[in-house]
């Protein structure tokens, strides 16, 4: 009841998935009487296994351009959770999607934390030639990957460059364990502990799901309290994450998150995304490609602005 009320329907759908392994998968253990309110499209495999400390890491980039946009998906998928937005983005830049550790195409590791996580993708990425700066597009659990991997330093303890570095990010109804809801003063201590008993089972699951050691995150995302990176916020309605209980916790709930919120990204732009539920890059794609395109031109822009305003002259 507790993890229904605090973690929400939806977000407790991408768990359900997650746990047998992906979404193709769960719509096909329940058959032909459901029907997904959005359209599924086939995933054509065209990436590659790139060789991290001798274990396989799948990588699927398409496109050509800059700034690289990384598809980061939520809990229990992979580079095949992306159906139209990652050959959308190829249009206009260089993107590229991937399966984490265990899942899909990726070879397991064993117990470990989002940084390690992130550490492959930065290795996986460099032996195979592709540079920053990046974009990180992340859905639900997929956005604490996100935030690790924009922490971390380059592969091997190289030198950083601007072509380590993450510009933006495109946040998709992310999961945010750490917003510090459970701590707001404004909740009574009763629902402050049921939303921290929600967090403690989801990381249980992502544990279970994903071999994510969930104690050694916590303590990589605790230095990360805030983004400072620009971000657009692309959530859905919060009532789908805290409703099903008194109408007066289920408002509290929601005021909690928008204050929590608008601190944790102090940069950022939320949208709230009408008739959308957990799945917005499925749902809506044309909006999440049209924002990731609104952040690339932005950053062209930037770039060409030393260049057009030329040398001063005397």
């Amino acid at each position: 009841m507790v993890a229904a009320v605090v973690i929400g329907a939806a977000v407790g759908l991408a768990i359900d998935i997650g746990r047998v392994g992906g979404l193709d998968a769960w719509l096909a253990a329940r058959g032909p009487t459901v029907v997904p309110t959005f359209d599924v499209p086939p995933y054509e495999a065209r990436g590659r296994l790139i060789d991290v400390d001798g274990r396989a890491v799948y990588l699927d980039c398409r496109g050509a351009g800059s700034p690289m946009v990384i598809l980061e998906t939520g809990f229990g998928g992979g580079a095949d959770g992306w159906g139209y937005v990652l050959d959308g983005v190829a249009t206009f830049t260089r993107v590229c999607a991937w399966d984490r550790p265990g899942i899909g195409r990726s070879a397991a590791r064993g117990l470990h934390s989002a940084g390690e996580a992130a550490a492959d993708l930065r290795a996986a990425l460099e032996t195979a030639g592709e540079v920053g700066p990046f974009i990180v597009v992340a859905h639900s659990l997929g956005g604490v990957y996100a935030r690790v991997f924009a922490a971390a330093g380059p592969p091997g303890g190289r030198e950083a460059t601007p072509r380590d570095e993450v510009l933006a990010f495109v946040m998709l109804d992310t999961y945010e364990p750490d917003l510090g809801v459970a701590d707001d003063p404004a909740l009574s201590p009763e629902v402050r502990a049921m939303v921290q008993q929600s967090l403690d089972d989801g990381g249980a699951a992502f544990r279970a799901g994903e071999d994510l050691d969930w104690a050694s995150t916590l303590a990589e995302l605790a230095p990360l309290r805030y983004t400072q990176e620009p971000a657009l916020l692309l959530f859905a309605d919060p009532s789908q994450h805290y409703g099903g209980h008194d109408p007066v916790v289920t408002a509290a709930l929601i005021a909690a998150w928008y204050r929590a919120i608008t601190v944790r990204y102090p940069n950022g732009t939320l949208e709230i995304v009408p008739n959308t539920g957990h799945f917005i890059q499925l749902e809506r794609p044309d909006l999440v490609i049209g924002r990731v395109r609104q952040l690339v031109v932005e950053q062209h822009a930037a770039e060409s602005e030393p260049a057009a305003a030329g040398p001063a002259r005397g």
